[in-house]
């Protein structure tokens, strides 16, 4: 009977605290969220997740090898055929922004390989373009070296 009464009285509170706690939740900046964006494109690389990859790509995608979406996505197919394994390792990442475009620049170290040890590891100055469709934003351009 008291667990019922403490049940009663415990699920509305929390619950309302839950609510209350929300509400008290920052709005994420725009370079928080272009950041989640690129975490999201390098966990879609290492787990082979296409359609989550894609999701970030915007529609005028265009690249430094004149690749644009669909370009891309069969590039992606096909490194995810020859590469059981990829990690893709991101730092020093610098993001401006002006008003609904971005643009950022990372370090990036992508390892491959057919079994646990990588078999390539290259290191990558990267340039990506971000553009704000919709509150997410996406990646429209990207440039390496």
């Amino acid at each position: 009977m008291y667990r019922l009464m403490a049940l009663l009285i415990l699920v509305p509170c929390a619950l309302f605290s839950g609510i209350l706690m929300s509400g008290c939740a920052e709005k994420k900046t725009d370079e928080a969220l272009i950041q989640a964006q690129i975490e999201t494109l390098q966990a879609a690389i290492e787990s082979h997740e296409r359609g989550k990859f894609m999701a970030v790509i915007d529609e005028q995608y265009q690249d430094q090898l004149n690749n644009d979406r669909q370009s891309l996505q069969r590039m992606l197919l096909g490194f995810f055929f020859r590469y059981k394994d990829i990690s893709v390792y991101v730092s020093g990442t610098q993001i401006s922004i002006q008003k609904i475009r971005a643009d950022a620049q990372s370090q990036v170290v992508v390892t491959g390989g057919k079994n646990l040890l990588p078999e390539s590891a290259r290191h990558y100055q990267v340039h990506s373009c971000w553009k704000k469709v919709s509150d997410e934003w996406l990646l429209s351009c990207l440039e390496w070296e």
